[in-house]
């Protein structure tokens, strides 16, 4: 895997411009402010207005239970908590895009 780090403060409209440019795969999403319920979702809406690519989301960070469903509904396809094992990650993303 590739992996391209943007950075802290990024905003949504930056991600989205560096996903179609680079022509990704996956956005890996993280937040540890609590405004995941409104960055995620902005950042896959403004993803997707601006390719018509498949793009897996996933998020981390500090995600309460209550915030999960309305992620996935936004297209955030699975979150990660603090802690979570990189190999899980991994294996989710494999599984998802079907890498080997």
């Amino acid at each position: 895997m590739e992996v391209i780090y943007l950075g802290l403060r990024v905003t949504p409209e930056q991600i989205a411009e560096a996903a179609v440019q680079e022509d990704v795969d996956v956005v890996g999403l993280s937040c540890l402010s609590g405004a995941h319920v409104t960055l995620f979702p902005k950042t896959v809406s403004l993803t997707r207005e601006r390719t018509d690519r498949d793009i897996l989301f996933i998020g981390g960070g500090i995600i309460p239970k209550k915030d999960v469903s309305k992620l996935k509904e936004a297209g955030i396809a699975r979150t990660f908590g603090p802690g979570a094992p990189i190999l899980e990650i991994v294996t989710f993303i494999k599984n998802s895009i079907g890498g080997e």
